[in-house]
């Protein structure tokens, strides 16, 4: 499978060509981006390839898109920008703040939570990748939701992420006397884009609707995100922790644990780990922790592109529960029901 990475020189693209590398199956045939050794962006329009990972910015990837469409419709093309995540231009501009770049792709793209779309991938040739906080919510949501375990007009996210998760771009907020030794929260309450995403996946993976009290936090970490749902249950505590068990059986990438996860548990690869715990009287608390450059972009991106090509959905990553991996010795946790 030849692949070509537009935008291969920011945080995201990096990983993408790290993965893509070791992958069995997959060759990375050109990248785009700058600096020496990648074409223009333009350039790589014109380059032959079976699959394009875009690890473009928003408002600029949707058009690459669109012409890569347009020329080659056989080849599976995965965004990896917010340009197709949400259900209508309208939704577009209210998150985004500019009209759409390319309206007429708006609906045609496979939402690429891989766990909840697993039904949609295979065969899909256009491919929206979630973001990073969006999926770190979302896969913990969806199942709780969806069995009516909690009530959706009482969620309250609060994430944390490194600092890769806001590119590569100069900006004074992160350099690196200002994130040292300091810990700060960024777009509170509804402002941040991918709670449009969410509550659109939830309300569409659901049937409910979904009005999400999210506020992120930069941690001054490279990478990782680290995010605590604060639920009300309507069932016992208990039958929350089953039902993601369910939901998750036999999931090569998404465990339910023991104990709250750490970072430390699931950088550099592709795992998604989700603990479940009996708060306040009437409350419970969920958390969830993924790599946010791995799980919640690159290599849920390489997810995606194994189920739409209808390869092993693990080829190519790294799961810290995979056998004879590092990961889970070195942490100790385990995977719910798993044997000390």
């Amino acid at each position: 499978m030849r692949v070509g990475v537009f935008g291969a020189t920011g945080y995201t693209g990096r990983e993408l060509v790290r993965l893509l590398r070791r992958h069995p199956r997959a060759s990375v045939v050109f990248t785009t981006g700058s600096g020496g050794g990648h074409l223009a962006h333009e350039d790589g329009l014109e380059q032959a390839a079976d699959a394009y990972m875009l690890a473009l910015p928003h408002g600029i990837a949707a058009s690459y898109a669109a012409r890569l469409r347009e020329a080659r419709p056989e080849a599976v093309v995965v965004d990896l920008s917010g340009d197709l995540r949400l259900p209508t231009a309208a939704a577009y501009k209210q998150w985004y703040g500019h009209e759409h770049p390319a309206p007429q792709l708006i609906g045609q793209a496979v939402f690429g939570l891989s766990e909840a779309y697993r039904d949609r991938l295979p065969g899909a040739r256009l491919v929206s990748n979630p973001g990073c906080y969006a999926t770190s919510v979302l896969l913990p949501l969806i199942p709780l939701l969806r069995d009516g375990l909690i009530e959706p007009s009482d969620i309250v996210a609060d994430a944390k992420s490194g600092a890769s998760g806001a590119g590569r771009s100069l900006r004074e907020d992160l350099l690196f006397c200002e994130l040292s030794d300091d810990f700060s929260a960024y777009s509170p309450g509804r402002s941040h884009r991918h709670v449009g995403e969410i509550e659109a996946a939830l309300q569409e993976r659901t049937g409910k609707s979904v009005e999400l009290t999210f506020c992120p936090h930069l941690l001054p970490v490279k990478r990782g995100i680290l995010t605590a749902l604060y639920l009300k249950p309507t069932r016992e505590v208990s039958e929350l922790r089953r039902a993601l068990e369910a939901a998750y059986a036999g999931s090569a990438f998404v465990h339910v644990v023991d104990a709250p996860p750490r970072l430390s548990d699931v950088v550099e690869t592709n795992d998604c780990r989700i603990s479940v715990h009996a708060a306040a009287p009437g409350r419970a608390v969920v958390f969830s922790a993924l790599d946010n450059l791995v799980k919640g972009a690159a290599g849920q991106a390489i997810q995606n592109l194994n189920l739409a090509l209808g390869w092993p959905e693990a080829e190519g990553l790294v799961s810290a529960f995979a056998p004879g991996a590092g990961g889970l010795a070195a942490s100790g946790a385990k995977p719910a029901g798993a044997s000390t």
